[in-house]
């Protein structure tokens, strides 16, 4: 019997490693859900260099004085939001940037590749335009906070945003020591105080993927006269685009 606890106590830690070590190797294909190749519906319409990739994507409404940069989720076709923006931000330049791996453009996607690809973008752009905005959802948020954070932005809209991911993981995951595992770790949380952009953060009240704690906890280290936070009713992770009060409190943040 003692003999045949021990194995079983064996066999659960070798199960135990062997998932952790499952994890660590494939996490980033669990964070980034890239689409390659061309869109069907739009052809890009410009290209930047950043850190030896090209990296191409969308600008609407070009002429524009003031430029609007946006950040996609996961897996986001960026491109399905090019008819709504026209509509939303007439009077900004919009640039959708697909990350490297996404789309056409090249490499493959991890946190400090976002981050230098989002400086990438914003250098190119700070001479055209007198100011930049940025728009960051979901996985975008946290580049968009990494920017805001690094550069100087003037209104930050944050879209279903998280915490950090090591937070959201350590929730999907509660066996694992998720901080020692995570490589990309997307800490909007701890850069929040160094943001001093005016905030707008719209939560899906029915998000099951990025849950109401995570939000929140974000929103609570921006200063109280520095952020707007929108909850829309009836609205899921997938859906908040979609509802109508969505582009409004875009709309009303951005006049």
């Amino acid at each position: 019997m003692k003999t045949a606890i021990i194995i079983l106590i064996l066999l659960l830690v070798i199960g135990y490693i062997l998932a952790a070590l499952y994890l660590y190797i494939n996490q980033r294909s669990m964070i980034y859900f890239p689409h390659s190749g061309p869109s069907d519906s739009h052809d890009t319409t410009f290209e930047i260099e950043s850190d030896g990739h090209s990296l191409k994507g969308w600008m609407v409404n070009p002429g524009q004085h003031e430029a609007i940069i946006y950040f996609g989720g996961n897996s986001e076709r960026i491109e399905a939001n090019i008819e709504v923006f026209q509509s939303i931000f007439p009077h900004y330049t919009l640039y959708l940037l697909n990350y490297r791996g996404f789309g056409e453009s090249d490499g493959e996607p991890t946190e400090a590749g976002l981050y230098q690809d989002a400086l990438a973008i914003y250098d190119h752009l700070k001479t055209r335009h007198m100011q930049i905005s940025v728009i960051g959802r979901s996985l975008g948020s946290g580049v968009a906070t990494w920017l805001a954070a690094s550069r100087k932005v003037k209104n930050l809209i944050l879209v279903t945003p998280f915490d950090s991911a090591k937070e959201v993981a350590q929730k999907a995951y509660p066996f694992f020591p998720m901080s020692l595992l995570l490589k990309d770790k997307h800490d909007s949380w701890s850069r929040a105080k160094l943001i001093d952009s005016r905030i707008l953060m719209l939560i899906a009240s029915d998000d099951m993927i990025i849950t109401r704690e995570h939000s929140d906890r974000l929103a609570q280290q921006f200063k109280p006269e520095q952020i707007e936070v929108v909850v829309i009713d009836d609205a899921t992770h997938n859906t908040i685009s979609t509802h109508q009060e969505f582009s409004q409190a875009m709309k009303n943040f951005m006049q």
